[in-house]
């Protein structure tokens, strides 16, 4: 019996296509509503400190209603530039170079972390068993140790080398495409480091162990074709869905690893802008942020 006869209307190609824009425009206007809540949340935050570094109490209903007037100053009345290195530059010149800044920095550090952590995770796993007890070391020693921390240690690391063969190995701050990238890129990759590797491992153990695995082993493939063929092509699609939740891991590590090796991106600029009371480029920072995240869970 067909769909019509049972009396259910199947979707028409143009009732299909008014349901997919209607989508779109909520999650539009959704998408829209969170960055306007992030500039508001922003602008409270700005205020309130505003307020204790003044010697005031922080009020924070008083404040919220007065960020509720500097948001619609900052989305109606918002400056057109902005002082930069001694000179006055559009505001979304700015934004724009520090974000690109930033993006290398993530590059860097997400390229780091792929290229040892995915070898990393299937290594362990080839190893089994002997490999899960380290993994799940390396897993969890690189979510916990603190960024601040593990730059400090590169930076003691850097000065001892300095100290006994009288060369200076990487620079210790500064931005540039050059040395200057390497250490901040090896921090920043840590964590997103400890998640490729612990999905990667946890995903070859699980396709190897596979009857369809067990049954090529048997006929007598060879363990690279084997790997290749099956092993990397099925669980490709888990790994590449960690490497893209990895790099919130590097984004929530951002603004410190920027702020410890002075490097000149979104983290950096955001810490001066509120310490220096800006409250419109801290708005557009953070806002920018949150445009990332959305555009990145979306991806998801």
């Amino acid at each position: 019996m067909t769909a019509v006869a049972e009396g259910i209307a199947l979707p028409t190609g143009r009732t299909a296509t008014h349901a997919g824009l209607r989508r779109i425009a909520r999650r539009i206007v959704v998408g829209l509503a969170t960055l306007l809540v992030i500039a508001f949340l922003t602008q409270w935050g700005m205020i309130m400190y505003g307020r204790v570094v003044d010697g005031l109490a922080a009020q924070p209903i008083q404040s919220a209603v007065a960020a509720v007037g500097a948001t619609a100053d900052w989305v109606f009345h918002h400056p057109e530039t902005y002082t930069w290195q001694k000179q006055e530059v559009a505001w979304y010149s700015v934004v724009l170079r520090l974000i690109g800044h930033s993006a290398v920095l993530l590059a860097a550090a997400l390229g780091i972390a792929i290229v040892i952590g995915i070898p990393l995770g299937i290594f362990a796993a080839l190893r089994r068993p002997a490999g899960s007890s380290w993994i799940v070391l390396t897993a969890v020693l690189g979510m916990s140790i603190p960024s601040f921390l593990l730059g400090m240690i590169l930076w003691v690391v850097n000065i001892q080398v300095h100290r006994t063969f009288g060369i200076t190995v990487l620079p210790a701050t500064g931005y540039g495409l050059d040395w200057h990238l390497l250490m901040p890129a090896l921090v920043l990759a840590t964590r997103p480091l400890a998640q490729l590797t612990s999905v990667t491992y946890l995903t070859t153990r699980s396709v190897l162990s596979a009857d369809y695995v067990r049954t090529a082993k048997a006929k007598g493939l060879r363990p690279g074709v084997l790997l290749w063929r099956h092993v990397l092509r099925n669980g490709l699609i888990p790994i590449l869905t960690a490497v893209v939740t990895s790099l919130r891991y590097a984004l929530a590590s951002l603004p410190v690893v920027e702020y410890f090796f002075v490097w000149l991106g979104v983290g950096l600029a955001l810490l001066a802008a509120v310490r220096e009371g800006n409250s419109s480029l801290a708005t557009d920072l953070t806002v920018s942020l949150g445009l990332f995240f959305m555009l990145l869970s979306g991806a998801l």
